[in-house]
């Protein structure tokens, strides 16, 4: 019933006309929230969006240990693998530059960007942030609308919104990346603990017709094993009867788990079209850290894989 009422009010604020009032409450909240430390501040924000009250000092859930690394782990790749920018030397330094999305251009201001020396099409993004991207096409965008967003997002520090230390260093930059035409592009997003992948999601209609990360967008979760999985995490799925998992599957995996070896937990995302394969990005705490992975049995099952004993103490806040 909880699990239907919140998918209801999801729905509901998630339409075209109210999802931009969703945004901006989501980050009214946070603001309201300054004020608190990391660890107040993530206690009551995990409580007001799913009920849970984390247990950080003897950690076991998912969601407990996900809250207890966002909290303890200070990693210094963490960083420069969630800066998009510094991303892309490592997957070159790995051989990977060819799954990198082609690269116009990288600028510090917005007011930098020459659009009359641009393809028709671009898509910009921020190194710093989630969920700041944009279609710009020549004519049908409106650029000043789109500056003043860029403008807000080079401005701000993410952490001070998600309390994820990994973004709190990153030097705010814009990339300009050529525009990926495919329509039929499909997120895979993959989970893996201790290096190994245990799950992955598939996420159709990732884009609104903004250019924009859609906040309409339907899930699945698979096991490593390619069968559906009985995760629930409170998403709209859709019908795969006719769906068949990309010809990719097999080198995202070796991919994502070569990239997070050196973590206890992350998550590896690509896009992937009808005959090409990009990475997309890597994540330390998917959701912010307040992903669930019901029944409660998946959060033990998969809290248990998460083993904070092996973290080296120099990876680890002075206090711990």
């Amino acid at each position: 019933m909880v699990k239907n009422f919140k998918i209801i009010i999801r729905n509901i604020f998630l339409r075209e006309r109210t999802k931009t009032l969703y945004r901006k409450l989501s980050k009214l909240k946070s603001i309201m929230m300054l004020p608190l430390n990391d660890e107040q501040f993530t206690k009551i924000n995990i409580r007001m969006n799913s009920g849970i009250k984390l247990e950080l000092k003897k950690p076991e859930r998912f969601i407990d240990k996900i809250n207890w690394l966002k909290l303890n782990y200070r990693n210094p790749l963490q960083t420069e693998y969630t800066d998009k920018y510094l991303m892309r030397n490592h997957l070159i330094n790995h051989g990977y530059n060819h799954l990198l999305p082609p690269l116009i251009g990288v600028f510090e201001s917005f007011d930098d960007i020459d659009f009359n020396q641009m393809p028709e099409k671009v898509f910009l993004k921020t190194n710093h942030t989630s969920g700041v991207n944009q279609l710009v096409e020549k004519g049908k965008t409106d650029l000043h609308k789109v500056k003043s967003r860029f403008n807000r997002a080079l401005k701000d520090n993410y952490y001070k919104y998600s309390r994820e230390w990994n973004y709190k260093n990153i030097h705010p930059k814009i990339l300009v990346e050529e525009y990926l035409s495919d329509d039929k592009l499909v997120d895979y997003k993959f989970f893996v603990f201790g290096g190994k992948v245990e799950f992955f999601g598939v996420i159709k209609n990732i884009i609104d017709k903004e250019g924009r990360a859609s906040l309409n967008s339907q899930i699945n979760l698979y096991e490593k094993t390619l069968k559906k999985s009985d995760i629930d995490i409170n998403r709209t799925g859709f019908d795969d009867s006719d769906f068949e998992l990309s010809q990719y599957v097999t080198e995202m995996i070796e991919v994502a788990e070569t990239l997070a070896s050196p973590f206890p937990f992350c998550r590896v995302d690509f896009l992937v079209g009808q005959n090409k394969l990009y990475f997309g990005e890597m994540t330390f705490h998917p959701n912010g850290g307040q992903l669930v992975l019901n029944p409660i049995d998946n959060e033990i099952k998969y809290g248990q894989k998460i083993d904070l004993t092996r973290i080296p103490r120099n990876h680890l806040k002075p206090d711990n």
